[in-house]
């Protein structure tokens, strides 16, 4: 035990032995400088060294994007970045499903405009052929559907033109006050807000289950195409619009699997 004491005393005894660090001119060997040091000196410079590149070493990689590339460093849920970029893609991915809702309805909708069509072009066939033909001249029975559902009237008022399939007339017209805002039935998607010569401002919505609302002869329409809207939300304003209006009214017309429905059998204008 007395001689590790010893060594250690001997140690620190040569840690303080001091030296002498002389510069001379080489040619004419004159001393231009000297200086006086230690073991120890030269130990607690280097110690101190050592801890200022520590220092600037984690400083440089804390407040710089170098951290970024440590594995295993922070949170990637924390980067700012990379938060940013999750977003975009959430709103891609939403733009990509509506795009999707708008397209399946629009095909719905087109689908049950072009058997319709083809009910008026097949007048000048028998009406043997009509009877075995596969166009339907009538909607399909989709109360059970419907009727478990739970509808916003478009508008409250006075319905001066009924539902007549035989007369190709989809839907009803609703007489309403002037500058009275139209509301969506359901939740959906805006499958089409544009104008046209026959029916002026027309919006139609595609909803849940296969359904479609269209509603015309706006005087204002208040959303755009493929929009989000949510029930009773305005999505137009009462007007007299388009060659087929003849007064303010609203249009109004149910569509269901591409066949129209009737709308006073699930509204209560």
């Amino acid at each position: 035990m007395s001689k590790d004491l010893q060594n250690k005393a001997q140690f620190r005894e040569k840690l303080r032995n001091t030296f002498r660090l002389i510069i001379m001119n080489d040619e004419t060997l004159e001393e231009m400088q000297s200086y006086r040091i230690s073991l120890l000196n030269i130990y607690t410079l280097l110690s101190i060294i050592l801890v200022v590149l520590s220092l600037l070493i984690i400083s440089f990689i804390i407040f710089t994007p170098v951290k970024r590339f440590i594995p295993g460093y922070g949170d990637v849920n924390a980067n700012p970045q990379f938060l940013e970029l999750k977003a975009n893609i959430d709103l891609l991915e939403e733009e990509i499903d509506n795009q999707e809702l708008y397209i399946n309805g629009l095909t719905n909708l087109l689908d049950g405009v072009e058997e319709d069509k083809g009910g008026n072009l097949a007048g000048n066939v028998s009406s043997s052929e009509k009877k075995n033909s596969s166009v339907q001249e009538t909607p399909i029975n989709s109360s059970n559907l419907l009727d478990e559902l739970f509808f916003i009237n478009p508008v409250n008022g006075t319905v001066s033109d009924g539902f007549m399939i035989d007369k190709k007339h989809f839907g009803v017209d609703i007489l309403a006050p002037k500058n009275t805002p139209i509301k969506s039935i359901m939740d959906g998607v805006i499958l089409n807000s544009d104008w046209s010569l026959e029916t002026g401002n027309t919006i139609s919505i595609q909803h849940p289950n296969n359904i479609i609302s269209v509603y015309k002869h706006n005087s204002v329409l208040l959303k755009e195409t493929g929009s989000l809207v949510k029930a009773g939300e305005a999505i137009a304003i009462i007007g007299n619009t388009g060659t087929l209006s003849d007064g303010p009214h609203l249009h109004f017309e149910l569509w269901y699997n591409g066949k129209p429905e009737n709308p006073e059998e699930y509204f209560s204008f």
